[in-house]
């Protein structure tokens, strides 16, 4: 990784990364009307919101292993 004063190269992951995060705040703020920072604390139930996505991210997972799979081994 090249370093300078006011500049960081990153990684190609990272880049992908902050680039999924910029989506997904721009498209809470369409449907929302505000950011994550400015709702309040009470709004949700953080805890759980983080267990449902984690649950769908599981299932996105498996879904994606099931399809590599098929194309491993086609019948």
């Amino acid at each position: 990784m090249k370093h300078s004063q006011n500049e960081i190269e990153r990684p190609e992951v990272t880049k992908r990364i902050i680039e999924l995060l910029d989506k997904q705040n721009e498209k809470g703020l369409k449907k929302y009307g505000t950011t994550i920072d400015q709702v309040s604390d009470m709004a949700y139930d953080w805890k759980l919101m983080a267990l449902e996505e984690a649950t769908d991210l599981i299932q996105y997972l498996q879904k994606e292993v099931m399809r590599l799979e098929r194309l491993l081994n086609p019948i």
